[in-house]
């Protein structure tokens, strides 16, 4: 029940922090940020340049809000969000990763303060729900797994508080709508752990995806987000790589300079078999200098001469270069890997190298993301 909860929590990761950071939040008694539009202004500032990965840029704009807003949780709030962008993705034991949860713990700190005051209050929940989220995820990632229990637990508490203040604000359809769907969808998932769901509130994936869009559409501070997620979803799950597109390439207009958002948006295009539209950017990612971005180009290459241009070859050599670009990098490479290993399956079949293509596709399927890989390696390893 604990580990459930723990990966409940670790998928809500992003999700608050364009809204926590930009609600009323009371810094200090007397002081509310929609009541100071001088520094909320900064502070959307700030969070575009964040997101748009100029990160010097956001730091002279998170310094600002920390002068204007001192006892405030929104500056080292921000400080994480612009590592982690920066950093992305982000790896343990590095200085970046301990000045993210240095930052994350100060911001705890404060929003402690405010829900002493007041356990409800809606943006303190939110705060605190977006804080134990993410240590619970980087404490898991860490091998600490009583501490990421812990705060998985702390994160689902606040989550149920705020499932009675969808009423308050468009922004509270993301946080709803996240949870709707992935409450259907990780036993779907991961089936051994059906029999432990019970202890969570019911979901409902239809609704979940209709709230996640309309938080995409009407939302003001959720809507990255809430694009971002879509997108996984219709990739990951649903299968519809074309309605994954509407989301990604919203993004990638919006943030031009997010390499992130770049290769999600060429994940779809290719799912899509809209091949002509990836070449550049896959030409831009493989001489990327950060190993995952590079990786990733390298991934979809070898998609792009299996599937574009049949050139299995190339294809080959693009696959197996990208798990040696990929053999050092933690879990957030595994969905790539598992494309990976997927694709040399699939050449293999074509060349009737059977006991290959098992092999294969026994490593795709212990890292895939998308549930149309699993049926894949799962359909070929019970009949071959």
């Amino acid at each position: 029940m604990l580990y459930v909860l723990q990966q409940m929590s670790t998928q809500m990761k992003y999700w608050v922090f364009f809204f926590i950071t930009l609600t009323s939040i009371p810094a200090w008694p007397q002081q509310k940020l929609l009541e100071q539009p001088a520094t909320l202004e900064i502070v959307k500032k700030g969070l575009y340049c964040i997101y748009n990965t100029e990160s010097s840029q956001a730091e002279r704009y998170i310094k600002q809000v920390e002068q204007l807003m001192p006892h405030h949780p929104v500056a080292p709030m921000m400080k994480a969000l612009n590592i982690n962008w920066s950093a992305n993705p982000i790896e343990p034991e590095t200085a970046d990763f301990r000045k993210l949860i240095g930052n994350l713990q100060i911001s705890l700190e404060r929003t402690k303060t405010y829900l002493k005051d007041d356990p409800n209050d809606m943006e303190a929940v939110f705060f605190a729900m977006a804080i134990h989220s993410w240590l619970a995820q980087f404490y898991d990632e860490d091998g600490q797994t009583l501490k990421a229990l812990g705060a998985a637990k702390k994160a689902y508490h606040f989550m149920k508080i705020g499932f009675d203040m969808l009423d308050k604000s468009p922004e509270f359809y993301f946080s709803t709508g996240l949870y709707n769907y992935y409450r259907v969808q990780y036993p779907e998932s991961n089936p051994v752990y059906k029999p432990f769901v019970w202890v969570f509130r019911d979901g409902d994936k239809k609704l979940g995806l209709a709230q996640l869009d309309r938080a995409s559409r009407e939302a003001v501070f959720t809507r990255a987000e809430a694009s971002m997620y879509l997108s996984h979803i219709y990739l990951r799950y649903e299968d519809q790589p074309t309605k994954a597109m509407q989301y990604t390439e919203g993004l990638v207009k919006r943030f031009p300079k997010n390499t992130f958002f770049k290769i999600i948006n060429v994940e779809a295009l290719l799912a899509a078999e809209q091949y002509a539209k990836t070449y550049t950017t896959i030409q831009a990612l493989v001489g990327d200098k950060k190993d995952f971005y590079r990786m990733s180009g390298e991934v979809f290459y070898g998609i792009y001469m299996e599937k574009h241009l049949n050139d299995m070859e190339k294809a080959q050599s693009w696959y197996q270069k990208s798990l040696l670009t990929g053999q050092e990098l933690g879990a957030r490479a595994d969905n790539k890997k598992s494309l990976a290993y997927a694709g040399l399956a699939r050449i293999a079949v074509s060349r009737g190298k059977i006991d290959e293509a098992r092999d294969y596709y026994r490593n795709a399927l212990k890292l895939a993301q998308y549930d149309k890989v699993k049926d894949e390696a799962k359909s070929y390893l019970r009949d071959s």
